[in-house]
């Protein structure tokens, strides 16, 4: 099974990123950045490429989020991200990008048009807003005594 690495946005008022594929590709309506890794590219490089391809953002990531989400030929892997800087362009895969809050990311999803990829990203939606609310005092400090949560350096292979 080919693997397939992505990337969930959450910025800090808790808006999620959405992307709307070009033509609505394989029935998605609005979906999350993600893709096959490039020759010698580990997991977290491939999904802050693919997150910067598609939506055109670049993002840091903070965690993976647990499991693996299995398509017929794919197996998807998916981290949680935080937006860095809004390029403002991406690629010819991709025809709009919006910010949406969890319950409004809930009701695009479910637009989409096949059953198992809607469960997916219902699923991947899920278990990232539940990550959030768990990481929540690291992501934000109410004071400089906290940690601050340091995102993975994806430079380097893990």
């Amino acid at each position: 099974m080919k693997k397939a690495y992505g990337g969930v946005v959450i910025n800090p008022s808790g808006q999620v990123l959405l992307r709307e594929p070009a033509g609505h590709y394989k029935g998605d309506i609005w979906t999350f950045a993600k893709g096959k890794p490039e020759s010698g590219e580990s997991p977290e490089q491939t999904a802050v490429r693919e997150v910067l391809e598609e939506t055109g953002y670049w993002a840091e990531i903070v965690a993976k989020i647990p499991g693996s989400f299995d398509g017929s030929r794919t197996s998807n892997e998916y981290f949680l991200m935080v937006p860095v800087k809004d390029t403002g362009r991406f690629d010819a895969e991709t025809q709009a990008v919006r910010w949406a809050t969890g319950e409004e990311a809930r009701q695009l999803i479910q637009l989409n048009q096949k059953p198992k990829r809607r469960r997916r990203d219902l699923r991947v939606l899920k278990l990232a807003l539940a990550l959030v609310r768990c990481l929540e005092p690291a992501l934000h400090p109410s004071d400089a005594t906290q940690p601050q949560l340091q995102p993975f350096d994806t430079t380097q292979p893990q």
